[in-house]
């Protein structure tokens, strides 16, 4: 659109000539977030052709365009072409019109991004030629799908399996030891002679990252911990990362890791790419001053088996220029909908634990299975390694929508049992880990019993509260006063679309107007009401609309639902009644279920009959007045031979 600076009569007639040929320009409003059914939008069938989408626009474009209103029709008219033209963009193009056939928006927003992928699905659908036969057409149609499918999955597996780091994060890690202290201690110490509290390590660590969803991120962390083991040893450490995506489903990452000495120092350089829509690969080479492994290098593959409901990764590190094997991981993980996700790992020189099982679930109550700001999710893990055992145990229960609390104990055979205390706080986390009891304690097994009953008991507490605070907020959006606001919302809603139909109305009346009396010489079709009504609900006059949609005597409309049509609006209530069950009718539904479990019947679902409107059109054709009642979902082609002959020519 041109400026305030530009001449308005060029900017008029630009608009005119889109208007009058809208194939001559190319809108970037296509990419519109509000637009909804581009053939809703154009009043025309899914399967219309190319012309039938021309004339409807430029009806449309015509009696809508902005420079042919005045006051407050402008804006308005404005706001309907922008829509108008939007759609056109779509549907005329072949491309983008199949994009949306199979995925909606999304495929046309993934195109417009993509214009690599546009490219390729135009040079397949160039191949089809008008005499070719339908089979033909529709394979190469049928192509050009599988095409965009396989690009639509590649990008969500690349979205899925990219990593992003938020812009600012925090780590506060407060290592405890309590088996000298009288806090839950080992039993050897009276209470005066007892030592306090243990902090066995603080570690601080900070994230910060500049654009980190732009094409090229910068990032900087560092980490200060101090340990008390025997003597205090501090430590810190810093990493500078340097991110850029050359192209999509391509990242490489530069990353300097600073210790607290030379040979903690190292660089690598990393590359990943999404090689398909399951497969996921990346390549790592660290340059280090350590003399164990001054180069290594270490190969990442990520693959998705049996249409996702699998993930597998497999990782496998090298010492350079030998190509010695330094460790290696296999992982599978089930990813099932509604079921726990499991997850099996063997590795080889990466920590002490070689084998790793792990179940994690997500509970929900049935009021909140669409809640994800309040989910509660349980996991164990069993590991085995040259330390025994490793069993762990932790519950995470979302406080708020930014809160999360972690609970858990971990058992290590030749340490102890752990107490873990979580707290995270968008990208802040608080954890502190307490070593409650060694393993050589004879109290061992009595305080593992005792720490898993409170730790259970706690979790259980803390549900409950969340729980009530989400009760008292339902209680809250329940209240006569609540319910009153809802309902008195609906009706604003209801009102400012009755008002958005009236003004579409006015607009149409002009062109209405013209088309009837243009009918009435020619002896056409001239529509003289029209009601547009459902039981129990509203009744709209929608003469002007129909008329407006006369071409040449004859009215098409398809068989969609006339309720999005200009001048048109949703003529059902939903306002929300109150409904209360008396005692009668709960103690029937009560033995109307028992006697269906004695007799093993199966309790039929009673469908809520919904009530469709139905559009009743009075109209003269060829000097003969005729009537007909067609419902919501019905195609509307008049004249038709269905309609009800009322009377002549004389007939009003």
């Amino acid at each position: 659109m041109s400026s305030s600076n530009d001449d308005p009569a060029n900017e008029s007639q630009q608009r005119q000539e889109e208007a009058d040929d809208p194939s001559s320009t190319k809108s970037n409003s296509a990419n519109n977030d509000a637009l909804i059914n581009p053939y809703t939008v154009l009043n025309i069938s899914s399967d219309a052709t190319s012309e039938e989408i021309q004339n409807s626009f430029r009806l449309l474009s015509r009696s809508f365009h902005p420079d042919k209103q005045q006051g407050k029709n402008r804006e308005i008219a404005q706001q309907y072409f922008v829509q108008f033209k939007s759609s056109y963009d779509i549907l005329i193009d072949p491309v983008l019109r199949l994009a949306y056939d199979a995925h909606k928006m999304e495929g046309v927003k993934f195109l417009l991004k993509n214009p690599k992928a546009y490219k390729q699905m135009e040079d397949i659908l160039a191949k089809a030629d008008a005499d070719d036969s339908f089979e033909k057409r529709q394979s190469i149609s049928k192509q050009a799908e599988d095409l965009l499918a396989e690009a639509l999955q590649y990008h969500s597996f690349y979205t899925n399996t990219r990593f992003h780091k938020p812009s600012a994060s925090a780590e506060v890690l407060v290592k405890c030891n309590t088996t000298h202290s009288a806090f839950l201690g080992e039993g050897y110490e009276t209470y005066n002679d007892s030592h306090p509290i243990e902090v066995e390590e603080n570690r601080i660590s900070m994230s910060i990252s500049k654009s980190p969803e732009a094409k090229t991120s910068i990032s900087f962390s560092g980490h200060s911990s101090v340990a008390n083991k025997g003597q205090r040893q501090a430590s810190t450490g810093a990493q500078l990362s340097i991110y850029h995506e050359p192209s999509q489903g391509t990242d490489m990452n530069i990353d300097l890791d600073i210790g607290s000495t030379p040979q903690e120092t190292k660089l690598s350089f990393s590359t990943s790419r999404v090689m398909s829509s399951q497969t996921y690969m990346a390549t790592n080479i660290t340059a280090s001053a350590a003399k164990e492994m001054p180069l290594g290098f270490a190969l990442t593959s990520h693959r998705s088996m049996m249409e996702h409901k699998i993930s597998s990764t497999w990782v496998m590190g090298m010492a350079l220029p030998k190509f010695q094997m330094q460790y290696g991981l296999l992982s599978f993980t089930t990813n099932y909908p509604d079921q726990p996700k499991y997850t099996a790992k063997f590795n080889i020189g990466m920590n002490y634990t070689p084998v790793e099982l792990s179940m994690e679930k997500k509970f929900q109550s049935k009021n909140q299975q669409e809640d994800e700001d309040h989910s509660h999710v349980g996991k164990f893990t069993w590991a085995w390694g040259p330390r025994g055992i490793d069993l762990k145990a932790i519950t995470s229960r979302h406080l708020s929508k930014y809160c999360i609390l972690t609970l858990g104990l971990h058992h290590v055979s030749s340490k102890g049992l752990t107490w873990l205390f979580q707290l995270q706080r968008g990208s802040i986390k608080f954890s502190v880990p307490i070593l409650i009891t060694t393993i050589m304690s004879p109290s061992y097994a009595v305080k593992s019993g005792y720490m898993t009953m409170f730790l259970a008991m706690l979790d259980a507490s803390i549900g409950d509260v969340v729980q009530k605070s989400v009760d008292k907020l339902t209680e809250k959006s329940n209240t006569p006063e609540s319910k009153a606001l809802k309902r008195e919302e609906i009706l604003l809603e209801r009102e400012k679309v009755k008002r958005d139909a009236a003004q579409q109305i006015r607009l149409m009346e002009k062109p209405s107007e013209l088309k009837k009396r243009q009918e009435e010489q020619n002896n056409g079709l001239v529509i003289l009401n029209a009601v547009y009504s459902v039981v129990g609900g509203d009744s709209i006059d929608v003469t002007t609309a129909l008329m407006f949609w006369v071409v040449k005597g004859r009215l098409q409309l398809p068989a969609t639902t006339k309720s999005s049509m200009l001048g048109f609006y949703n003529v059902c209530h939903d306002t929300p009644v109150d409904c209360e069950v008396t005692y009668f009718d709960a103690c029937k539904q009560i033995l109307v279920k028992f006697f269906n479990r004695v007799l093993r019947k199966k309790e039929c679902k009673q469908v809520e009959h919904v009530e469709i409107p139905t559009l009743l059109i009075r109209y003269r054709f060829d000097g003969c007045l005729y009537e007909i009642s067609i419902r919501d979902d019905e195609a509307i082609s008049l004249h038709s031979e269905k309609a009800m002959k009322l009377g002549g020519s004389r007939v009003s």
